[in-house]
């Protein structure tokens, strides 16, 4: 069973780091289920994400699977406050083979995926576009996993010490857990 990946609603990022946090949430690791492994299947969800279907071959699929769980890596290194130096760097080079344009608009000059909509090459090139602007703006930082079920959720915390994708789901899990423990050794 594969929860909607714009689950929990509260927690939802701003800007293109959104369909990037939902591309993360593709996966439910403690189930295995896992839009990635039909073609068909994925489509559908980029076409419920208002995205093109892009009709991955499964050598692309894969690659996609490995782009996703670098995002997580990501993920749990910022929940984890740890540096994503290296992180960022694979994903710099991921970005080589692909062709990005620069539209002149007023005072901004935005860059837009080169390659053809509904291809995978386009569909990189728009999640590697929310990672820059998330970078950019400072927010980059806010994308985390959870610390139980690994869900990647957007940090709204003031303090950005979020560490569950809920606390009804596995914050609540964690504590009783640690209740649990405490009284054994109690």
């Amino acid at each position: 069973m594969l929860p909607d990946s714009s689950w929990p609603t509260d927690r939802h990022a701003p800007g293109g780091l959104e369909f990037v946090r939902r591309f993360c949430n593709t996966t439910n690791l403690e189930s295995g289920a896992d839009r990635l492994d039909d073609s068909a299947d994925f489509d559908a969800w980029l076409l419920q994400q208002g995205h093109r279907a892009v009709g991955a071959h499964r050598s692309e699929r894969a690659a996609l699977v490995e782009f996703r769980e670098l995002l997580r890596a990501a993920a749990i290194a910022h929940r984890d406050d740890a540096p994503d130096d290296t992180i960022l760097a694979e994903l710099a080079r991921r970005a080589t083979p692909v062709a990005f344009r620069f539209a002149v608009r007023g005072a901004g000059v935005p860059m837009r995926p080169d390659a053809a909509d509904g291809t995978v090459e386009h569909l990189l090139a728009g999640l590697l576009l929310g990672v820059a602007d998330a970078v950019t703006n400072g927010t980059w930082g806010r994308l985390k996993a959870c610390s139980n079920c690994r869900w990647v959720v957007y940090d709204t915390s003031k303090n950005r010490s979020a560490r569950w994708c809920s606390m009804s789901a596995c914050g609540g899990r964690s504590k009783v857990r640690q209740h649990r423990a405490r009284q054994r050794s109690g």
